[in-house]
């Protein structure tokens, strides 16, 4: 099983790199450069790099946008022959692990000392983004009254069955590192809800995705109604400049989910890793993030109450910690098993 797992994603990571061609970004004749492997989408990262290498010129960027399983099996890939000197990821299960392992190095600069100890560990890895985990719904399409938390979302399947039937989707957490870690925490905080959800998805046969825009693209679209478990800034983005989309907080609980970045350990430029990390925390961008709907930020103006980028969740929130409990979910017979009954739950429907 391993070995054949190990087939797969080399197949997949070559597939990853001739599929997401290199970005550049600064000037051609800088003296430096910097390579990037991110899981962060170029459109909601663009201007902030830009803006870096405008206060740097002196060093050029290489960025190349993968997934984030890929960018896991990446970062280990690349300790025997270096090439990125700074991965950034949403999940930060596989990042923890990455550091847990072995595989990133340390960085201490003012900004980071003075990250609270709840967004990093061991100074190797440094959150700077914090975003709800949302649901986003067609308003042209939805049957019934709007979501506005999982029971809610559960009526409406079960009121509307076939207008609901192919038209949900949401992470194929086998494929998304991301995805597996808002299920497996969507699990760990309402395991009864859950439960009946996947139910529910799979008796509906619910559509899953490799990628955060795939599942936007199609609710946009009115191929589906709704997409669950979203990452909170592209659903907001989209939001914001569709009027056939609406961006659900549910009330029930809304997870809150850190985008991390580490430097791996033998990154060819951890100087200027170091220092677009120093960048990315810098009162600067953390501005930029929110003033240009990019990232909800870590340290946000909260003065403006209106602005989409504050995030006003009707009810409690769970950020999800960026400690030890991580690694409980990336156990392999642990994760072996909660990807099997995910799947079972879609393939009785498949079979009927």
């Amino acid at each position: 099983m391993k070995a054949w797992l190990t087939i797969v994603m080399c197949f997949s990571l070559s597939l990853a790199w001739a599929e997401s061609p290199t970005v550049w970004f600064g000037k051609k004749n800088a003296s430096r450069v910097l390579v990037i492997n991110s899981a962060l989408d170029l459109t909601s990262f663009e201007p902030i790099l830009q803006d870096f290498v405008a206060q740097y010129p002196e060093i050029r960027v290489a960025y190349r946008d993968v997934n984030t399983l890929e960018l896991y099996y990446l970062t280990i890939e690349e300790q025997s022959n270096p090439v990125a000197s700074l991965a950034i990821s949403s999940a930060m299960d596989l990042h923890f692990k990455l550091v847990n392992d072995g595989y990133a190095r340390t960085y201490q600069s003012s900004l980071t000392d003075n990250l609270p100890q709840d967004f990093k560990w061991r100074d190797q890895l440094f959150a700077f983004s914090l975003e709800p985990i949302v649901m986003l719904v067609n308003k042209n399409a939805f049957p019934g009254p709007l979501p506005e938390d999982r029971q809610s979302l559960l009526q409406t399947i079960r009121q509307h069955g076939p207008t609901m039937t192919k038209r949900i989707g949401t992470y194929d957490i086998r494929q998304s590192g991301v995805g597996y870690l808002l299920a497996s925490q969507d699990a760990r905080q309402a395991d009864l809800t859950w439960g009946r959800l996947l139910e529910a998805f799979g008796s509906h046969d619910v559509q899953t995705y490799c990628c955060t825009h795939d599942i936007i693209d199609d609710v946009a679209d009115g191929k589906l109604v709704l997409g669950y478990n979203l990452l909170g800034s592209y659903a907001s983005q989209r939001a914001k400049d569709d009027d056939r989309l609406k961006m659900i907080l549910p009330k029930d609980f809304t997870l809150m989910l850190m985008r991390a970045a580490l430097i791996p350990k033998n990154a060819p430029n951890p100087q200027d890793a170091g220092l677009f990390i120093d960048f990315l925390l810098s009162d600067r961008a953390q501005k930029m993030m929110q003033d240009q709907g990019l990232l909800f930020p870590i340290h946000p103006d909260v003065n403006n109450a209106e602005d989409p980028f504050v995030v006003n969740a009707p009810g409690p929130t769970g950020i999800i910690e960026l400690d030890q409990q991580l690694l409980v979910g990336r156990d392999y017979a642990k994760q072996q098993r909660f990807i099997r009954n995910w799947e079972i739950a879609f393939e009785i429907h498949h079979q009927e």
